[in-house]
């Protein structure tokens, strides 16, 4: 697993302009509830508020986390109209003009198309970063082979994990030595280990005081993959084990699960709590996370697992294998090996207590140590090249 810092330098990104602009202009295709985007406007957040000069512009409706975006930080919406919008094009690019941007930075894909048009049309020259949450894109080749040519026309590129760099960018590619990889961070002083309220929250969700919790926190949709999560619960079951599942989130999956869990007989011990305000509520009641997706790149889901000290089963997807270690953290399994191997590993988990702690342990000190958010914001502020002198109020 590579050992690397969060702090990263970024040798080789050219200079940001000087001048009275704002330190970044954040470019988004919606504020939608969405891993990338909530990240982001937490971002947007926590730099302004430490002296740095940020603006949030969005091409497209809706604008769910726009009541969250601070008031100091800037929000403009681009009102993009068809497949690509010559007019929302023109209002950034006039956006960049006004307000001199030192860095304009395209969160995903699709944005970068109006990042490297805007940037060419507009008088000020700022410096262009493309932030990637797309790791491949399945069936879409040719879609995969233009994009890489728009980022190539960027100063900068960020991706959230090494594999995930690695599918964009070859070791020989002329694009390598202009990108970094910022792992996502966990705020260890928000998730942090609790006992507090255990014996009162699973006796509200009616889990026995010394049943084991398998619990795993996300949308309830095909890409998420809970299926055979319910099947390795029913199965454990079916051995007379005290298993209880908690499946946190909400989707266009959820009756498909719960009629699986009807089917396997095991209704009584699932726990839908629906979309959660706050998570760790459930997190302290889990003894163990479990994220079988067929597609991730960085998992925050799991990292606030981690924070609050709570063993990890991942499957082999995106940044998995740089988040932890096989057998210390928890384990990585193939998608393909979920059948089999993870009612194994829970039952192993469930019965070996010493095991169980100390691959806790080994996660929490994990989280802290390699994926906080104040390592992940350093990152961004290096990036940035802030030209203030940022106060950490």
């Amino acid at each position: 697993m590579p050992a690397q810092s969060q702090v990263q330098r970024v040798e080789g990104l050219r200079a940001a302009p000087r001048g009275e602009g704002v330190d970044a202009l954040f470019v988004l295709n919606n504020l939608a509830v969405g891993g990338s985007e909530t990240k982001v406007v937490r971002l947007a957040n926590t730099l302004s508020a430490r002296g740095l000069q940020i603006t949030v512009a969005y091409l497209n409706e809706p604008t769910t986390l726009l009541k969250d975006i601070q008031p100091q930080v800037g929000t403009h919406f681009l009102s993009r109209q068809g497949r690509f919008s010559l007019k929302a094009n023109a209002a950034l690019s006039r956006l960049i003009d006004e307000l001199r941007p030192r860095n304009v930075i395209s969160v995903n894909l699709y944005p970068s198309l109006y990042v490297l048009t805007a940037t060419r049309w507009a008088r000020h020259k700022a410096r262009t970063i493309g932030l990637m949450n797309t790791t491949k894109m399945d069936g879409a080749r040719i879609k995969q082979a233009f994009y890489t040519r728009v980022l190539r026309h960027l100063d900068w590129t960020v991706y959230g994990c090494e594999l995930q760099r690695d599918v964009w960018l070859s070791s020989e590619s002329p694009m390598r030595p202009r990108s970094s990889v910022i792992y996502n961070g966990v705020d260890i002083t928000r998730f942090t280990p609790s006992r507090v309220g255990v014996a009162e929250q699973r006796a509200r969700y009616g889990i026995g005081e010394n049943t084991f919790v398998v619990g795993t926190v996300g949308r309830l949709a095909r890409e998420k993959n809970q299926l055979p999560l319910i099947d390795a619960v029913a199965e454990l079951r079916a051995a007379n084990a005290d298993v209880h599942l908690m499946l946190v989130g909400d989707g266009p999956m959820r009756e498909t699960l719960e009629r699986r869990a009807a089917e396997r007989g095991i209704s009584n011990a699932v726990t839908f709590t629906g979309a959660m305000a706050d998570v760790r509520i459930a997190l302290k009641l889990f003894d163990v996370f479990v994220l079988p997706s067929l597609t991730e790149t960085f998992s925050n889901a799991a990292l606030e697992a981690m924070a609050m000290q709570v063993p990890v089963i991942l499957t082999r997807t995106g940044g998995a294998g740089e988040m932890i270690g096989e057998g210390r953290e928890g384990y990585v399994l193939d998608v393909e090996e979920l059948p089999s191997r993870l009612p194994v590993l829970l039952n192993q988990l469930r019965t070996d207590h010493v095991l169980r702690s100390r691959m806790a342990a080994a996660a929490l000190t994990r989280a802290q140590q390699t994926f906080s958010w104040e390592g992940m914001l350093g990152a961004y502020q290096s990036l940035l090249g802030s030209r203030r002198a940022v106060s950490h109020a």
